[in-house]
């Protein structure tokens, strides 16, 4: 087989293909009866469907970087947490999230979706500061 007849074979899938894939599986059709339809492998179209569900979308990967832990609707409601609540930590938003969504997120992650939205939380004090006590002792 020639190599353009080979590279024919790994077509990518095109945007209106991958949204009828989608709204097919909505439908209840089955992937063998939407990979007939649609003219494209049984397999491709799971994995399209299974990249729906998981990351509410269907674009091609290709990044550089790995995709985000946290979904649009869940950066949203991490900032309304930190509005809402002034004095609540980047740690407790973290675990909150966590135990909704059930899958762990870093208190560095929320302090990221945080700056990026404009906002910031607050970090848990980790030393104390030199009082003046401290400051005699040293002397």
């Amino acid at each position: 087989m020639s190599r353009r007849k080979q590279r024919s074979a790994f077509d990518q899938v095109s945007e209106f293909d991958r949204g009828r894939i989608v709204d097919y599986r909505d439908c209840g059709i089955s992937f063998r009866e939407i990979s007939s339809r649609v003219g494209r492998n049984q397999t491709t179209a799971m994995r399209i469907c299974d990249r729906w569900m998981q990351e509410g979308t269907t674009d091609r990967r290709g990044r550089s970087h790995p995709p985000q832990c946290t979904t649009s609707r869940e950066d949203r409601k991490i900032g309304l947490m930190a509005v809402t609540d002034h004095s609540v930590t980047s740690r407790t938003v973290a675990q909150h999230i966590e135990s909704v969504t059930h899958h762990s997120v870093s208190a560095r992650t929320i302090r990221r979706r945080l700056q990026q939205s404009g906002l910031s939380a607050r970090r848990l004090l980790l030393g104390l500061p030199l009082t003046q006590n401290h400051r005699r002792l040293r002397r």
